[in-house]
């Protein structure tokens, strides 16, 4: 796998297909691999999906903000010679999309956001936090696991699991706990409430109404502030949003912006 020694970083990437290029930013503790389900759906685009610091095998030292990932965002263009591209950005790569979007507006084709927020919702922080205090306190990392598909996933995928008597399923993350913990900080000081209404660029909204992670309406305060900005809000999807419901309104996203 290819890693790009940028801002004092080992960041690693993945490379998919060929056009247009499109850079896929995940959200906090998941790796690059978050993409896949993703990839086979929006062929004929050149797809850059990166581990932000703190997650997966990107090689990272000391604490950082939303505006380094931001950063490393536009030093992995640079080192990929690319100058423009369609950026989408999930849950916490929503706010790394979105700082990158402000500061270097004229590389940007069209935002998507994915479950954004502008703030990190309190009840979730609480919940993570909690979740993390016990794994650092011994428990294993996959109570955090847990904790976090009961935030991430609807109702609907909980009933399936009892029916099948799967309730013990644990979703490995794509980060160690020091790197979840320091993503953590990130979002936690992160305040981009002033931020969306600055943003110039064609944008699409895309949000899970059963999201109890970031809620809808956590969304809506976002895009309610773009100007033009598209909706498509997918009923019964949590925070996770299957991108089968959604790549064909990404897809004509691209298509009309670029």
């Amino acid at each position: 796998m290819p890693t790009a020694d940028v801002n004092g970083q080992k960041i690693h990437y993945e490379v998919k297909g060929d056009g247009t290029p499109v850079v896929l930013i995940a959200g906090m503790g998941t790796d690059l691999s978050f993409w896949e389900p993703l990839v086979p759906l929006i062929p004929g685009y050149k797809l850059i999906m990166m581990d932000n610091r703190g997650a997966g095998r990107t090689k990272y030292s000391g604490k950082f903000n939303m505006l380094d990932m931001a950063d490393d965002v536009s030093a992995l263009m640079d080192h990929l010679s690319i100058f423009r591209a369609h950026m989408v950005g999930w849950s916490m790569g929503g706010c790394v999309a979105t700082e990158f979007s402000l500061k270097h507006p004229e590389r940007v084709i069209s935002l998507t956001l994915i479950s954004p927020y502008m703030r990190r919702p309190s009840r979730s922080s609480y919940a993570m936090f909690a979740a993390m205090k016990a794994v650092k306190e011994g428990a294993s990392l996959d109570v955090l696991s847990m904790i976090v598909q009961v935030m991430c996933f609807p109702e609907s995928v909980f009933l399936k699991r009892d029916e099948k008597g799967t309730r013990n399923i644990v979703t490995p993350f794509g980060s160690t706990i020091q790197g979840i913990v320091d993503q953590m900080e990130a979002v936690d000081a992160y305040d981009g409430r002033k931020l969306p209404q600055r943003i110039s660029v064609p944008t699409l909204w895309i949000h899970g109404l059963s999201d109890i992670m970031v809620p809808p309406e956590m969304g809506e305060e976002i895009a309610s502030q773009i100007r033009n900005c598209k909706h498509h809000l997918v009923p019964g999807a949590g925070h996770i949003v299957n991108p089968v419901t959604y790549h064909k309104a990404m897809l004509d996203h691209f298509k009309k912006n670029g």
